[in-house]
């Protein structure tokens, strides 16, 4: 029997003996909702604190993490403190800068 996923919308298959897909599983075990994304949330008030005085900060989602990589560029800061700032590696900052810049010239 293939019984599909009891989230609303969902179209895979759920786990054998279980009703939930093993990705909504996971989104509700970690953050106790089955529609949560990190790319669809931001607080825009710490991304501006962020940016404004440049400290580095835990527990960004990935959205926040490229808006304030994004703030920082427009105020010139090199791409390494970029990095220390939002936790990421330095080459990851300049593939973001790198796609930026790609998309500006589409």
């Amino acid at each position: 029997m293939n019984r599909r996923c009891s989230v609303d919308g969902c179209t895979r298959a759920a786990r054998p003996q279980r009703r939930l897909c093993h990705g909504h599983r996971a989104r509700i075990s970690r953050y106790g909702n089955p529609h949560f994304t990190q790319w669809g949330t931001a607080d825009e008030m710490d991304v501006e604190l962020i940016v404004t005085e440049q400290r580095p900060a835990e527990g960004l989602t990935r959205l926040e993490r490229v808006l304030v990589a994004r703030g920082l560029t427009e105020r010139q800061v090199p791409a390494a403190e970029v990095a220390r700032i939002v936790g990421v590696d330095k080459r990851t900052v300049e593939r973001w800068r790198a796609r930026d810049r790609q998309m500006e010239a589409a």
